[in-house]
């Protein structure tokens, strides 16, 4: 049996999985649940898996392309009035960070349960909580408070609740991405 830990954001991924198959089928975009490698150990006689591991670690839980822009992403599910940072991974990081320097966007899709709202939250803001929360001569923040989420970058659910309409918050996104590329060359 699965624990607990794992699956947290599985109610989230399933709806970005169906407003990812809808935004496809209107052509929109191209976006893939990324799957995490297992390694199969043992195999019953039936064929069923009985013993496996992850291979290694995985990236996201989204990647794909929207009008030419590589994107990749993660969900993320809380139940508190904060994301604690532990709940994104050093190697997470790492790769949205790699995604940003190469000209693509990388941001987390969190949803906080208590008031079932839900945000994209820019690489850029999650960087500068991580680095804080990681650096001895700041005080350690140990999560992402909701006071904190930027309410231009909230998203809607539409058509009855089945979509997550996360590209009009991209687009919000592009723009607060291309201000501070403005602000860093003045």
């Amino acid at each position: 049996m699965w624990g607990k830990r794992g699956h947290r954001g599985d109610a989230l991924e399933d709806l970005l999985y169906y407003t990812n198959q809808y935004y496809h089928q209107q052509q929109l975009c191209r976006i893939d649940k990324v799957s995490t490698p297992i390694k199969v150990v043992d195999i019953d006689s039936s064929g069923m898996v009985t013993k496996g591991f992850f291979e290694k670690k995985s990236t996201v839980d989204f990647i794909g392309i929207i009008q030419g822009v590589f994107v990749a992403f993660d969900a993320k599910e809380t139940h508190l009035k904060s994301l604690p940072l532990s709940n994104i991974h050093a190697h997470q990081i790492e790769y949205m960070c790699d995604i940003n320097k190469q000209g693509g966007l990388a941001f987390i899709i969190i949803h906080f349960k208590f008031n079932d709202s839900y945000f994209l939250v820019p690489y850029e803001i999650i960087a500068s909580y991580y680095v804080a929360g990681s650096s001895s001569s700041a005080p350690a923040r140990k999560s992402i408070p909701y006071k904190a989420m930027d309410p231009k970058f909230e998203i809607k659910k539409e058509r009855s609740g089945s979509i997550l309409n996360y590209l009009e918050t991209l687009n919000t996104y592009v723009k607060y991405k291309t201000e501070l590329e403005i602000d860093k060359k003045v």
